[in-house]
């Protein structure tokens, strides 16, 4: 008798946890992103835009958002082996893939940034042989494009790591987001960086994996009205 109850017990468990696991949205928060994108605490996000956007999105259709924590070189595996159901703040040629597509949702622009002392980039090519700070995992397919081999990447596993060194003497010059550059100075007034050049202004997308079990058409409607209800808009403006 009892074992028929423990037995009973064990099964119920596994119904709930079952139910329980249709009914998170698995967001991805890459490792190698900083504020005002993703703050970690022991590898696990715990602010930034990111965290809001996932948390409204799940939201919107009746779930609860679940992030899983990978490297960023490690995104595409985890969306195309359905490990997780999405991820925001990415571009079609910045993973490879075959996602499922938001409209564009986070305004944003990759600039080069200076230290004051460092020689003002007017242009690309100002970088030849240079260091420059980068993230692992990171691609900046225009910059590799017109450099090519004297492309000469200083890497750092996160945003944060790449500015320390800066700060501590390392490369003289940064790639980076505005967002990132804007908020980083916001919080650290000592960090004082020259934004010299802005290699492209982009608005960047929510993929979604073909292997979820969230319906991606109520994803994409959710998204659309928190576009235009300004919910986005919102969120975007806690970290500027």
């Amino acid at each position: 008798m009892l074992k028929r109850f423990l037995v009973a017990l064990a099964l119920l468990h596994i119904a709930y946890a079952a139910m329980a696991a249709e009914g998170d949205l698995r967001m991805i928060a890459p490792r190698n992103q900083t504020m005002p994108l993703a703050q970690f605490e022991n590898d696990k996000l715990t602010g930034g835009m990111l965290k809001d956007l996932g948390d409204a999105i799940a939201r919107r259709i009746g779930r609860r958002a679940v992030f899983v924590s990978v490297a960023g070189d490690q995104v595409a595996a985890a969306l195309s082996s359905g490990k997780a159901d999405g991820i925001c703040y990415v571009r079609p040629f910045w993973i490879d893939g075959d996602f499922l597509w938001s409209q564009p949702v986070i305004p944003d622009a990759e600039l080069v940034a200076s230290l004051p002392d460092a020689p003002v980039v007017r242009s690309l090519l100002d970088l030849r042989d240079r260091p420059v700070g980068t993230v692992t995992g990171y691609r900046y397919p225009r910059v590799e494009q017109v450099l090519g081999l004297r492309f000469q990447r200083l890497e750092s596993a996160t945003m944060e790591d790449n500015l320390r060194k800066m700060m501590a003497g390392g490369a003289r010059h940064t790639l980076l987001g505005r967002a990132t550059m804007v908020y980083q100075r916001k919080i650290n007034p000592a960090l004082k960086l020259r934004p010299d050049l802005v290699i492209a202004s982009f608005t960047a997308q929510c993929a979604f994996s073909r292997q979820s079990e969230a319906p991606f058409a109520e994803i994409d409607k959710a998204i659309k009205a928190m576009l235009a209800d300004g919910t986005v808009k919102g969120i975007l403006s806690r970290y500027r």
